[in-house]
């Protein structure tokens, strides 16, 4: 039987605590918190306390411990390179949490250091696994809606923040933070052949409510060569919400939420041809023809982000264990770093 795998938990914020931490105490057989590196004192007790793992105040002390096979970084953005490609080169594997990198080159850099290392370093796109997502997918997948020619999704708000991912000089922002699950939904979509050119971007990005200089207010075109023109809005300072989901396809539509969904499609072969007529209609009339419409309704179950997070780290597991591959691999998100870093720099928010 396989031995849990050894963790290292660099970063006990939010997500390194809540999603990680509990993530893997959640799942003993598989994973087993044997250290963590925190700056604050406080979260270090936590993990003693909780975990019985030793605790570092710097990532070298981490780095360097013999016992931790595998070192989640969750430390601030900035830091996700630096940290992932040091964890390789010390024989660690790594799990990087969203982003993946502040920069293309950044990805690249994890990219090549894990493959010299022999080692895997994956980005952690827990939402990946979202029920909402994988029910969109199927559905354009199965070719219902036709070709598409729009995608919108949002992810409206209105809040203030003034921690430090309000920042710029931490990579700070909402595109960095939720854009990296957007646009992965997007991206998973619109499903570009890893050789497809670089979309068209157009971007707007805006700082409304929040304390630092980052964004909290995004709006990205994204447009590919071939494929249907992607519309996103991620905002914090939206008072009058709608709903994640709107697509237009040859066939029909979507529209819902991350937990209900709504989509109607026409069956063309089922319906008259309808050549062009050159000659007037009779009486001035508009064309007009009565549509067969078909629907369909989906709700989620309501088991939430623990879900998520645990179907993700199966599948890690099952990478590092039994060589299975990576069902999120970190060349997956070579382009939602790219659209990512583009957006930013012809915004001057880099």
């Amino acid at each position: 039987m396989n031995q849990p795998i050894r963790v290292g938990i660099a970063g006990l914020g939010r997500s390194g605590w809540g999603i990680h931490a509990q993530g893997c105490a959640a799942m003993p057989e598989q994973f087993q918190v044997v250290a963590a590196m925190d700056f604050e004192a406080e979260r270090r007790a936590d993990a003693e306390k909780s975990f019985g793992a030793k605790t570092y105040d710097s990532f070298d002390g981490l780095v360097a411990d013999p016992d931790v096979e595998l070192i989640i970084v969750a430390t601030p953005n900035f830091l996700h390179r630096e940290h992932v490609v040091r964890a390789v080169e010390a024989g660690k594997h790594a799990l990087c949490e969203k982003p993946f990198g502040v920069t293309s080159a950044d990805a690249e850099a994890m990219i090549a250091a894990a493959g010299k290392a022999g080692k895997i370093a994956a980005p952690f796109q827990n939402r990946r696994y979202e029920s909402h997502f994988q029910k969109v997918r199927e559905i354009v997948q199965s070719g219902v809606l036709g070709d598409l020619h729009l995608v919108r999704m949002t992810v409206h708000g209105f809040t203030r923040r003034w921690d430090w991912q309000t920042l710029r000089e931490y990579s700070g922002g909402q595109l960095l933070n939720w854009g990296a699950h957007i646009l992965d939904h997007a991206l998973g979509v619109m499903n570009l052949p890893d050789d497809a050119p670089e979309p068209e971007v157009w971007a707007d990005l805006r700082n409304v409510l929040s304390s630092g200089d980052a964004e909290d207010h995004i709006k990205m075109v994204i447009r590919p060569e071939n494929g249907p023109v992607v519309d996103i809005e991620i905002s914090s300072a939206v008072a009058m919400g709608q709903d994640r989901w709107f697509i237009a396809g040859k066939s029909g539509g979507l529209r819902g939420t991350t937990g209900k969904l709504d989509w109607k499609w026409v069956d063309w072969s089922q319906m008259p041809q309808r050549p062009v007529e050159r000659t007037p209609t009779p009486g001035r009339s508009y064309n007009s023809e009565k549509l067969e419409w078909q629907t369909d309704h989906w709700e989620d179950d309501g088991t939430g982000d623990s879900k998520l997070t645990r179907l993700f780290y199966e599948g890690f597991y099952r990478a590092i264990r039994e060589g299975a591959p990576l069902e999120v691999s970190a060349q997956s998100v070579r382009r939602q770093i790219s659209l990512i870093e583009r957006a930013k720099d012809m915004t001057g928010f880099s």
